[in-house]
Protein backbone atom coordinates (compact mmCIF):
# COMPACT_ATOMS: atom_id res chain seq x y z
CA UNK A 1 0.00 0.00 0.00
CA UNK A 2 2.60 2.21 1.02
CA UNK A 3 4.21 1.87 -2.45
CA UNK A 4 1.34 1.99 -4.43
CA UNK A 5 0.75 5.63 -2.85
CA UNK A 6 3.93 6.61 -3.43
CA UNK A 7 3.43 5.92 -6.77
CA UNK A 8 0.54 7.70 -7.33
CA UNK A 9 0.86 10.50 -4.63
CA UNK A 10 0.25 12.57 -7.39
CA UNK A 11 -3.53 11.68 -8.32
CA UNK A 12 -4.18 11.86 -4.46
CA UNK A 13 -2.83 15.22 -3.92
CA UNK A 14 -4.90 16.30 -6.86
CA UNK A 15 -7.97 14.79 -5.69
CA UNK A 16 -7.64 15.94 -2.14
CA UNK A 17 -7.59 19.51 -3.69
CA UNK A 18 -10.52 19.56 -5.84
CA UNK A 19 -12.66 18.29 -3.38
CA UNK A 20 -11.15 21.12 -0.92
CA UNK A 21 -12.16 23.50 -3.56
CA UNK A 22 -15.28 21.77 -4.18
CA UNK A 23 -16.18 22.14 -1.03
CA UNK A 24 -14.87 25.79 -0.39
CA UNK A 25 -17.25 26.49 -3.50
CA UNK A 26 -20.69 25.39 -1.43
CA UNK A 27 -19.90 26.80 1.45
CA UNK A 28 -19.47 30.33 0.10
CA UNK A 29 -22.86 29.62 -2.06
CA UNK A 30 -24.75 28.32 1.02
CA UNK A 31 -23.28 31.84 2.77
CA UNK A 32 -24.04 34.16 0.17
CA UNK A 33 -27.79 32.45 0.12
CA UNK A 34 -28.18 32.98 3.40
CA UNK A 35 -26.80 36.67 3.77
CA UNK A 36 -29.86 37.45 0.90
CA UNK A 37 -32.46 35.72 2.91
CA UNK A 38 -31.29 37.68 6.27
CA UNK A 39 -31.57 41.10 3.95
CA UNK A 40 -34.89 40.15 2.92
CA UNK A 41 -36.18 38.78 6.18
CA UNK A 42 -35.21 41.95 7.92
CA UNK A 43 -38.34 43.95 9.40
CA UNK A 44 -36.76 47.36 7.89
CA UNK A 45 -36.94 45.81 4.49
CA UNK A 46 -40.61 47.19 2.59
CA UNK A 47 -41.06 47.30 -1.15
CA UNK A 48 -42.29 50.72 -3.07
CA UNK A 49 -43.80 50.48 -6.81
CA UNK A 50 -42.11 46.52 -7.53
CA UNK A 51 -38.68 47.62 -6.50
CA UNK A 52 -36.91 46.87 -2.75
CA UNK A 53 -36.10 49.76 -0.63
CA UNK A 54 -33.70 48.84 2.18
CA UNK A 55 -33.55 51.16 5.20
CA UNK A 56 -29.57 52.41 6.28
CA UNK A 57 -29.55 50.73 9.31
CA UNK A 58 -26.08 49.38 7.85
CA UNK A 59 -23.66 50.07 5.35
CA UNK A 60 -24.04 46.61 3.99
CA UNK A 61 -28.26 46.90 3.33
CA UNK A 62 -27.31 50.45 1.91
CA UNK A 63 -24.93 49.24 -0.53
CA UNK A 64 -27.44 46.12 -1.40
CA UNK A 65 -30.02 49.26 -2.14
CA UNK A 66 -27.42 50.56 -4.44
CA UNK A 67 -26.62 47.26 -6.17
CA UNK A 68 -30.45 45.62 -6.95
CA UNK A 69 -31.68 49.65 -8.43
CA UNK A 70 -29.85 51.02 -10.73
CA UNK A 71 -29.31 54.90 -10.61
CA UNK A 72 -30.74 57.38 -13.23
CA UNK A 73 -29.56 60.42 -14.74
CA UNK A 74 -31.79 63.45 -14.81
CA UNK A 75 -31.53 66.06 -17.16
CA UNK A 76 -30.49 69.48 -15.78
CA UNK A 77 -31.50 72.57 -17.01
CA UNK A 78 -28.26 74.27 -16.88
CA UNK A 79 -26.61 72.94 -19.78
CA UNK A 80 -23.95 70.15 -17.20
CA UNK A 81 -24.19 66.85 -18.04
CA UNK A 82 -22.67 63.51 -16.69
CA UNK A 83 -19.10 64.86 -19.22
CA UNK A 84 -19.48 68.21 -20.08
CA UNK A 85 -19.57 71.22 -17.24
CA UNK A 86 -21.25 74.70 -17.53
CA UNK A 87 -19.64 76.58 -20.34
CA UNK A 88 -17.75 78.82 -17.67
CA UNK A 89 -15.26 81.40 -19.52
CA UNK A 90 -12.25 83.60 -17.93
CA UNK A 91 -12.34 87.13 -18.74
CA UNK A 92 -10.64 89.98 -17.48
CA UNK A 93 -9.42 87.68 -14.49
CA UNK A 94 -12.61 86.66 -13.69
CA UNK A 95 -14.45 83.33 -14.14
CA UNK A 96 -18.28 84.13 -15.82
CA UNK A 97 -20.85 81.67 -16.30
CA UNK A 98 -22.71 83.09 -19.23
CA UNK A 99 -25.91 81.17 -18.60
CA UNK A 100 -26.85 83.08 -15.79
CA UNK A 101 -28.78 86.23 -16.36
CA UNK A 102 -27.09 88.35 -13.91
CA UNK A 103 -23.67 88.04 -15.59
CA UNK A 104 -22.29 90.68 -17.96
CA UNK A 105 -22.13 90.76 -21.40
CA UNK A 106 -19.56 88.94 -22.90
CA UNK A 107 -19.61 91.52 -26.11
CA UNK A 108 -21.84 94.64 -25.25
CA UNK A 109 -24.22 95.71 -25.83
CA UNK A 110 -24.89 92.33 -26.94
CA UNK A 111 -26.90 90.12 -24.04
CA UNK A 112 -25.01 86.47 -23.81
CA UNK A 113 -28.81 85.11 -23.81
CA UNK A 114 -29.10 86.39 -27.08
CA UNK A 115 -25.71 84.95 -28.57
CA UNK A 116 -27.18 81.70 -26.78
CA UNK A 117 -30.41 81.69 -28.71
CA UNK A 118 -28.69 82.20 -32.05
CA UNK A 119 -26.39 79.66 -32.24
CA UNK A 120 -23.41 81.97 -31.97
CA UNK A 121 -19.46 81.29 -30.62
CA UNK A 122 -19.43 84.00 -27.92
CA UNK A 123 -15.98 82.53 -26.95
CA UNK A 124 -14.95 83.76 -30.43
CA UNK A 125 -13.74 87.60 -29.32
CA UNK A 126 -14.60 88.89 -32.89
CA UNK A 127 -18.29 87.45 -33.09
CA UNK A 128 -19.96 90.80 -33.13
CA UNK A 129 -18.19 91.28 -36.56
CA UNK A 130 -18.66 88.29 -38.06
CA UNK A 131 -21.10 87.44 -40.99
CA UNK A 132 -22.69 83.30 -40.14
CA UNK A 133 -24.72 83.42 -43.29
CA UNK A 134 -22.77 85.86 -45.80
CA UNK A 135 -25.87 88.23 -45.84
CA UNK A 136 -23.32 91.40 -46.26
CA UNK A 137 -24.11 92.21 -42.27
CA UNK A 138 -22.47 91.92 -38.62
CA UNK A 139 -23.66 90.23 -36.24
CA UNK A 140 -23.52 93.40 -34.51
CA UNK A 141 -25.60 94.88 -37.18
CA UNK A 142 -28.40 91.99 -37.17
CA UNK A 143 -28.52 92.55 -33.30
CA UNK A 144 -29.19 96.35 -33.40
CA UNK A 145 -32.01 95.94 -36.33
CA UNK A 146 -33.36 93.15 -34.48
CA UNK A 147 -32.82 90.58 -37.20
CA UNK A 148 -31.99 87.06 -36.65
CA UNK A 149 -27.99 87.02 -38.10
CA UNK A 150 -28.69 82.62 -39.14
CA UNK A 151 -31.40 83.58 -41.06
CA UNK A 152 -30.67 84.26 -45.04
CA UNK A 153 -34.10 85.69 -45.47
CA UNK A 154 -33.53 88.71 -42.90
CA UNK A 155 -31.65 91.90 -43.44
CA UNK A 156 -31.28 94.99 -41.55
CA UNK A 157 -32.45 98.11 -43.87
CA UNK A 158 -29.90 98.08 -47.13
CA UNK A 159 -29.69 101.95 -46.82
CA UNK A 160 -27.72 101.84 -43.36
CA UNK A 161 -25.17 100.36 -45.91
CA UNK A 162 -24.82 103.75 -48.24
CA UNK A 163 -22.89 106.64 -47.09
CA UNK A 164 -21.58 109.85 -48.77
CA UNK A 165 -19.46 112.87 -48.51
CA UNK A 166 -19.76 116.93 -49.49
CA UNK A 167 -17.82 115.98 -53.04
CA UNK A 168 -20.06 113.61 -53.75
CA UNK A 169 -23.51 115.91 -53.64
CA UNK A 170 -24.56 117.73 -56.72
CA UNK A 171 -26.84 120.56 -55.85
CA UNK A 172 -28.47 124.00 -56.96
CA UNK A 173 -28.30 126.63 -55.63
CA UNK A 174 -31.27 129.68 -55.17
CA UNK A 175 -31.12 132.81 -53.73
CA UNK A 176 -34.45 134.78 -53.75
CA UNK A 177 -34.94 138.51 -52.21
CA UNK A 178 -37.99 139.51 -50.59
CA UNK A 179 -38.62 143.05 -51.97
CA UNK A 180 -42.35 143.42 -50.44
CA UNK A 181 -45.93 142.71 -51.08
CA UNK A 182 -48.56 144.27 -52.92
CA UNK A 183 -52.52 144.04 -53.02
CA UNK A 184 -54.16 143.71 -56.16
CA UNK A 185 -58.32 143.67 -56.34
CA UNK A 186 -58.09 142.21 -52.45
CA UNK A 187 -55.53 139.59 -52.96
CA UNK A 188 -51.98 140.10 -51.56
CA UNK A 189 -49.53 138.93 -53.82
CA UNK A 190 -45.60 138.71 -51.94
CA UNK A 191 -43.03 140.02 -54.76
CA UNK A 192 -39.99 137.72 -55.07
CA UNK A 193 -36.55 138.19 -57.14
CA UNK A 194 -34.04 135.54 -57.71
CA UNK A 195 -30.71 136.60 -57.51
CA UNK A 196 -29.95 133.64 -59.82
CA UNK A 197 -31.47 133.04 -63.38
CA UNK A 198 -34.57 131.07 -63.05
CA UNK A 199 -36.85 129.53 -65.32
CA UNK A 200 -39.69 131.97 -66.34
CA UNK A 201 -43.15 130.54 -66.53
CA UNK A 202 -44.39 133.72 -67.73
CA UNK A 203 -41.91 134.06 -70.61
CA UNK A 204 -41.15 130.49 -71.90
CA UNK A 205 -39.76 129.07 -69.04
CA UNK A 206 -36.44 131.04 -70.62
CA UNK A 207 -34.44 132.03 -66.86
CA UNK A 208 -33.95 135.44 -65.88
CA UNK A 209 -34.13 137.13 -62.72
CA UNK A 210 -37.22 138.92 -62.92
CA UNK A 211 -39.59 139.56 -60.16
CA UNK A 212 -42.16 137.18 -59.63
CA UNK A 213 -45.69 137.99 -57.54
CA UNK A 214 -46.42 134.92 -55.29
CA UNK A 215 -49.49 134.71 -53.28
CA UNK A 216 -49.98 132.73 -49.90
CA UNK A 217 -50.45 128.89 -51.01
CA UNK A 218 -48.71 129.05 -54.25
CA UNK A 219 -45.56 127.77 -55.79
CA UNK A 220 -42.66 129.65 -56.32
CA UNK A 221 -42.44 130.54 -60.63
CA UNK A 222 -39.29 128.62 -61.38
CA UNK A 223 -38.78 126.90 -58.31
CA UNK A 224 -41.49 124.49 -57.90
CA UNK A 225 -40.30 122.82 -54.89
CA UNK A 226 -40.72 126.29 -52.98
CA UNK A 227 -43.74 126.72 -51.54
CA UNK A 228 -44.89 130.18 -49.68
CA UNK A 229 -46.65 129.46 -46.14
CA UNK A 230 -46.83 132.38 -44.08
CA UNK A 231 -46.06 135.74 -43.52
CA UNK A 232 -44.98 137.40 -40.19
CA UNK A 233 -45.23 141.51 -39.70
CA UNK A 234 -41.84 142.23 -38.15
CA UNK A 235 -40.49 145.64 -37.02
CA UNK A 236 -36.69 145.97 -35.39
CA UNK A 237 -35.25 148.88 -33.92
CA UNK A 238 -31.06 149.27 -34.72
CA UNK A 239 -29.52 152.58 -33.37
CA UNK A 240 -32.94 154.66 -32.78
CA UNK A 241 -33.81 153.70 -36.45
CA UNK A 242 -37.15 150.85 -37.13
CA UNK A 243 -36.37 148.89 -39.91
CA UNK A 244 -39.13 146.55 -41.91
CA UNK A 245 -37.71 142.85 -41.01
CA UNK A 246 -41.10 141.19 -41.88
CA UNK A 247 -40.66 137.92 -43.18
CA UNK A 248 -42.23 135.39 -45.82
CA UNK A 249 -42.22 131.31 -45.01
CA UNK A 250 -41.29 129.49 -47.89
CA UNK A 251 -41.41 125.77 -47.38
CA UNK A 252 -39.51 122.57 -48.90
CA UNK A 253 -42.46 120.48 -50.59
CA UNK A 254 -40.11 117.44 -50.16
CA UNK A 255 -38.50 117.95 -47.15
CA UNK A 256 -41.32 119.92 -44.95
CA UNK A 257 -38.17 122.15 -44.39
CA UNK A 258 -39.30 126.07 -43.39
CA UNK A 259 -37.35 128.89 -44.73
CA UNK A 260 -38.16 132.55 -43.74
CA UNK A 261 -36.92 135.27 -46.02
CA UNK A 262 -36.22 138.50 -44.52
CA UNK A 263 -37.89 141.53 -45.69
CA UNK A 264 -35.28 143.28 -48.12
CA UNK A 265 -34.00 146.72 -46.43
CA UNK A 266 -30.76 148.75 -45.88
CA UNK A 267 -29.81 147.88 -42.45
CA UNK A 268 -26.26 146.01 -41.46
CA UNK A 269 -27.75 143.10 -39.87
CA UNK A 270 -29.67 142.12 -43.34
CA UNK A 271 -28.25 138.81 -45.08
CA UNK A 272 -29.78 137.03 -48.16
CA UNK A 273 -31.29 133.62 -47.78
CA UNK A 274 -29.53 130.67 -50.01
CA UNK A 275 -31.28 127.95 -50.52
CA UNK A 276 -29.93 124.42 -51.89
CA UNK A 277 -31.37 122.00 -53.26
CA UNK A 278 -29.67 118.50 -54.29
CA UNK A 279 -30.01 117.13 -57.77
CA UNK A 280 -27.98 114.31 -57.62
CA UNK A 281 -26.01 111.95 -54.88
CA UNK A 282 -23.46 109.49 -55.51
CA UNK A 283 -23.54 107.04 -52.55
CA UNK A 284 -21.19 104.47 -51.63
CA UNK A 285 -22.68 101.02 -50.88
CA UNK A 286 -20.86 98.64 -48.85
CA UNK A 287 -21.89 95.45 -47.66
CA UNK A 288 -19.82 93.50 -44.98
CA UNK A 289 -16.94 91.40 -46.63
CA UNK A 290 -17.94 93.42 -50.32
CA UNK A 291 -15.86 95.84 -51.76
CA UNK A 292 -17.56 99.33 -52.40
CA UNK A 293 -20.03 100.22 -54.77
CA UNK A 294 -20.65 103.98 -56.13
CA UNK A 295 -24.75 104.46 -56.89
CA UNK A 296 -25.36 107.43 -58.40
CA UNK A 297 -29.09 108.55 -58.01
CA UNK A 298 -30.75 111.72 -59.18
CA UNK A 299 -33.23 113.72 -56.93
CA UNK A 300 -36.96 112.17 -57.62
CA UNK A 301 -35.17 108.67 -58.66
CA UNK A 302 -35.21 105.52 -57.78
CA UNK A 303 -32.81 103.09 -56.81
CA UNK A 304 -32.84 99.25 -55.76
CA UNK A 305 -30.38 97.92 -53.52
CA UNK A 306 -29.56 94.03 -53.13
CA UNK A 307 -27.32 91.84 -49.94
CA UNK A 308 -24.86 89.76 -51.27
CA UNK A 309 -26.88 86.79 -52.05
CA UNK A 310 -29.53 88.79 -53.49
CA UNK A 311 -32.39 87.53 -51.38
CA UNK A 312 -32.87 90.68 -49.36
CA UNK A 313 -34.08 93.63 -51.89
CA UNK A 314 -35.03 97.13 -50.90
CA UNK A 315 -36.26 100.07 -53.72
CA UNK A 316 -35.64 103.68 -52.35
CA UNK A 317 -36.55 107.21 -53.98
CA UNK A 318 -34.37 110.05 -53.70
CA UNK A 319 -36.00 113.07 -52.05
CA UNK A 320 -33.77 115.46 -51.09
CA UNK A 321 -30.97 117.01 -48.79
CA UNK A 322 -31.42 118.23 -45.22
CA UNK A 323 -29.56 119.11 -42.45
CA UNK A 324 -29.44 115.62 -40.88
CA UNK A 325 -28.55 113.88 -44.24
CA UNK A 326 -29.70 112.37 -47.92
CA UNK A 327 -33.62 111.80 -47.17
CA UNK A 328 -34.88 108.92 -48.79
CA UNK A 329 -38.64 107.41 -49.42
CA UNK A 330 -39.52 104.00 -49.19
CA UNK A 331 -43.10 102.38 -49.33
CA UNK A 332 -44.20 106.44 -48.08
CA UNK A 333 -41.54 105.87 -44.97
CA UNK A 334 -38.66 108.31 -44.80
CA UNK A 335 -35.27 107.45 -44.01
CA UNK A 336 -32.30 109.58 -43.68
CA UNK A 337 -28.73 108.50 -44.30
CA UNK A 338 -25.86 110.23 -42.88
CA UNK A 339 -23.04 111.73 -43.93
CA UNK A 340 -20.11 110.19 -41.78
CA UNK A 341 -19.70 106.41 -40.81
CA UNK A 342 -20.51 104.83 -37.42
CA UNK A 343 -17.98 104.94 -34.93
CA UNK A 344 -16.55 101.14 -34.70
CA UNK A 345 -17.21 99.17 -31.88
CA UNK A 346 -14.12 99.02 -29.07
CA UNK A 347 -11.92 95.99 -29.01
CA UNK A 348 -13.09 93.36 -27.25
CA UNK A 349 -10.98 90.93 -24.40
CA UNK A 350 -11.22 87.35 -25.77
CA UNK A 351 -12.71 85.26 -23.07
CA UNK A 352 -11.16 82.00 -22.42
CA UNK A 353 -12.64 78.68 -22.38
CA UNK A 354 -12.87 77.03 -18.24
CA UNK A 355 -13.13 72.99 -17.93
CA UNK A 356 -14.16 74.11 -13.93
CA UNK A 357 -16.56 71.61 -13.11
CA UNK A 358 -19.99 72.08 -12.30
Amino acid sequence: MKKLLIRYYHLVLLGAVSSLALGSAGYLIFQAGALKDSFLASPSAKKASGDEIYSSNSNSIVALGILTNTLRWNARTDGASPFVSRPYLLKDGKLIDPLLSSSPPLFPPVPNQWLMDHQLDYTDVNILERDPKQKGFTVLEEFKAGTDPNNPDECPPLYTKLTYGDADIKKSTYILEFLGEDENEGRKAYQLRPLLPLPNPAKGNRPDTSVRDVTKGDLVPGAPFLKVIDYIDKKKTINDTEYDFSELILQNTLTGENYPLTKKNVSREYQKRQIELVESVTFHYQLTGAPVVDVSVERGKEFTLTNLDKKCSETYKLVDFSKEGILLDKGGKSFTVQSSLVTPPPAQTAPSQSSTAH
